[in-house]
């Protein structure tokens, strides 16, 4: 099972696995998600492609809210030249945030009241 994917035995395995019941759960699918994007800009693919968008995920622990991803994405995307600005960034995360409501809604045993 790669580590982007969530399935009925995600806490008893791997502690990276993306616990999908919880609010923390649809805001690392979220991060990981976004990180996925990024690295399709930063033309990384593969397992370089899973491995930053974990590191995306990682710098969500840096300061509260979403602005330490927003602005990693960012650093990184004007480091290899790709051109975005901080504004579409925060549109592609709300975006990825439906993504992994609607991902995660769908898998067994996750709980739409749960996220509230």
């Amino acid at each position: 099972m790669s580590m982007l994917e969530v399935g009925t035995d995600a806490r008893s395995s791997d502690p990276l696995l993306i616990d999908c019941e919880t609010r923390e759960g649809l805001t690392a699918r979220r991060n990981v998600l976004l990180g996925l994007w990024a690295a399709g800009r930063l033309g990384l693919t593969g397992a370089d492609a899973e491995a930053y968008a974990w590191s995306v995920h990682f710098a969500d622990f840096d300061e509260a809210g979403h602005d330490d991803v927003v602005a990693k994405v960012a650093a990184d995307l004007a480091a290899a030249g790709v051109q975005v600005r901080k504004r579409s960034i925060r549109r592609q995360l709300r975006e990825m945030e439906l993504r992994a409501f609607l991902q995660l809604s769908v898998e067994p045993g996750f709980g739409r009241a749960q996220l509230g």
